[in-house]
């Protein structure tokens, strides 16, 4: 089931609630931060790929023009010195904006926290950046939220656009039950044009297997298509010296009993396969991948990701 009953955009005056106001302030810091790159990576890098745009016209080489795009043939022939002494650039149209869609895990596995901030938070602040940056960089952003099912922001470049996704990533209800990521990519592939670029955000805790046809399809499909892994420390470290504790499935419900100090090393064994069983799926599938605990700052791994992409290499 798809819900897309709360966003029209007579409901956005009572989504800016408290909670909301301080992410954006929040957000505001991180988006100075990244907001050039989106212009350069998402956007112009994008010309420079070939794709989603159409020739124009020709004109003069300005010292801040990208070399790469110099017209050769035409330098050649229109120098009259018998050298090239009057270089000629290449000038594209854009045939639109690029959408960015934000396919977000709300399951109850990522309500869940031991440091700051729970999963959950983490994912509000780092999506309302991406949001933001993207909308300042002049592209549409939508969301996909998916647990059992799905809620469903159309892409659109507006001001109220952040805050609509915001006032659905606060709301502490929408955070349970299962995951169902196949179903999440494949809706997004239905619903989303080719010139997009999808962050897929999740822990990516008991998903299976079923998933990764719709991910190979989804990165050839769009522009690009980055997993970002978000984990809590305890997601795949124990403490030590801890003894007897009761576990809940946060998914399921079931109840357990276990020595933690006689599971850890088994725990943080299979922890650190599951996880690079799932980096390894991303980059198979002609995807990136990149892994944040919630104790860590985003920004800097992200930049340093996308200047990678942009260059062929990520």
């Amino acid at each position: 089931m798809v819900d897309k009953s709360s966003f029209s955009p007579s409901n956005t005056q009572p989504l800016f609630n408290d909670e909301v106001k301080k992410l954006i302030i929040e957000i505001n810091t991180e988006v100075k931060k990244i907001i050039d790159l989106f212009r350069i990576i998402l956007k112009y890098k994008m010309v420079l790929r070939g794709r989603g745009i159409e020739f124009a016209d020709i004109r003069k080489y300005l010292p801040t023009d990208d070399a790469s795009l110099i017209d050769w043939k035409v330098s050649a022939r229109m120098s009259t010195s018998g050298k090239l002494d009057r270089l000629f650039v290449k000038v594209y149209e854009e045939e639109r904006d690029l959408d960015v869609i934000l396919l977000i895990d709300a399951s109850a596995t990522m309500d869940f926290g031991t440091q700051e901030r729970l999963k959950r938070e983490y994912v509000s602040l780092l999506a309302g950046t991406l949001s933001t940056a993207s909308i300042e960089a002049g592209d549409k952003v939508g969301m996909v939220m998916f647990n059992d099912t799905i809620k469903y922001i159309p892409p659109e470049r507006s001001d109220v656009q952040t805050i609509r996704i915001l006032a659905e990533l606060v709301k502490k209800e929408n955070w349970k039950g299962g995951k169902n990521l196949a179903e999440a990519i494949n809706f997004a592939l239905k619903t989303t044009t080719n010139r997009s670029f999808l962050f897929i955000i999740s822990d990516f805790i008991s998903i299976g297997d079923d998933w990764i046809e719709p991910l190979r399809a989804a990165s050839v499909k769009f522009d690009g298509v980055l997993g970002i892994m978000i984990r809590d420390v305890r997601d795949s470290y124990l403490p030590k010296g801890v003894g007897y504790f009761r576990l809940k499935d946060p998914i399921t419900g079931k109840v357990t009993e276990a020595n933690l100090d006689k599971i850890k090393s088994k725990f943080e064994k299979l922890a650190k396969e599951q996880e690079e069983y799932v980096e390894k799926k991303f980059h198979e599938s002609g995807a990136g991948f990149v892994k944040y605990y919630t104790n860590e700052n985003f920004v800097k791994t992200l930049i340093k990701w996308f200047d990678l992409w942009g260059t062929g290499r990520a």
